[in-house]
This record gives structure tokens, C-alpha cells and sequence, in this order.
């Protein structure tokens, strides 16, 4: 596409981009902050789409209910950081100690929430088999969905947490390189 042409894009379009750029990101080690903040905003777009289309089946309605959270509760938790990243105007000078894993499952549940809506791109099936391999709390690696993540990466719960997100772009790397 030339960049200077005009073209359509629809919400869950904008989501699923945003959703498969910053999971490239994350695996590249790119800058955590900037990760997270076109995570939150994918996330936030997967969410509200999924409330709309589908409430039934929101992996963020199902989180809240295994925490017996209110829904305002949830969110306060779950966008904390996209919160503090994209507004200033009630606190300018706060400070955020910033853990990037939190992208990791903030992630994870826009994948959740994607799956929902239509088909996981590459970007998106890889993720969440490595976020399973990754830190799924299942000890029995026989336990599925835990067995077929651990078959595509092995276990990466062991591993420090470069090592995990470098496994997480060799796949994707080699899985994108198949659907090319």
C-alpha cells in the first residue's frame, strides 16, 4: 500500500494491528513503555468490542467474576498502567514503577478477547501459546492447553524472562517466515 493513499479501517481492523505490532514489539524487546501503551490501546478496543458483539463470551467478564470483582474494580486494575501512561492531568508528576510482565498478561487477555471476534492472526495464536508455555499455573504438563503450548515452545516457565520473550520471536519469527 502507498503510503500517501487514503484507506478504510474498522475498529476491530485498528485492534488487531495494534494487537500484532506491539506483540512484535514485546518479543523484540523493544521499549516497554511504548509496548504497553499500543497494548492498552488494542486491549481497550478488543474490550469494548467484545461488550458490544458478544458479552456472553468477554474473557474480561469472565476475570471479573473468578475475582468477584465489580466491573469498575476490574478495570481500575487492569488498565492501571494504560491509565497512568495516557493521562496527566489530574496527577503530572506521579511516578509509576513500571513492571513489564503486566504487558504480558494485559496481552494475553486481548488475545482472549480477539479470539472471540474473528480468527487470531499469527501474531496472536503464537502469543498465546507462548504465554501459556510461559506462565501457565497448570504443574501437570500433560494438563491441556499446557501440553500443546509446552509441544510448540517447551517449557519456558523455567526460564528468565529474556530468554522466554527471545523463544517467543524465534516462533514467530519462523511461523510468520510460513504464512508469507
Amino acid at each position: 500500500m502507498n503510503e500517501s493513499e487514503h484507506f478504510l479501517v474498522s475498529k476491530l481492523d485498528a485492534a488487531q494491528r495494534q494487537l500484532n505490532a506491539a506483540i512484535h514489539m514485546l518479543f523484540s524487546a523493544a521499549d516497554p513503555v511504548t509496548t504497553h501503551t499500543l497494548v492498552g490501546a488494542a486491549s481497550l478496543l478488543f474490550s469494548d468490542l467484545i461488550e458490544i458483539r458478544a458479552p456472553e463470551r468477554s474473557w474480561d467478564k469472565k476475570a471479573r467474576e473468578s475475582n468477584s470483582l465489580e466491573k469498575s474494580e476490574y478495570f481500575q486494575v487492569m488498565r492501571r498502567y494504560q491509565n497512568f501512561l495516557k493521562h496527566a492531568r489530574d496527577d503530572p508528576d506521579a511516578v509509576l514503577e513500571f513492571n513489564p510482565e503486566e504487558t504480558e498478561s494485559l496481552a494475553f487477555w486481548a488475545v482472549m478477547n480477539a479470539s472471540e471476534l474473528a480468527p487470531l492472526s499469527v501474531e496472536a495464536q503464537v502469543y498465546q501459546l507462548w504465554y501459556i508455555a510461559a506462565r501457565s499455573p497448570y504443574l501437570d504438563p500433560e494438563k491441556s492447553p499446557l501440553r500443546d503450548a509446552i509441544n510448540f515452545f517447551g517449557d519456558l516457565r523455567i526460564l528468565p524472562r529474556a530468554d522466554r520473550l527471545r523463544a517467543g520471536k524465534i516462533v514467530l519469527d519462523r511461523e510468520s517466515m510460513r504464512g508469507a
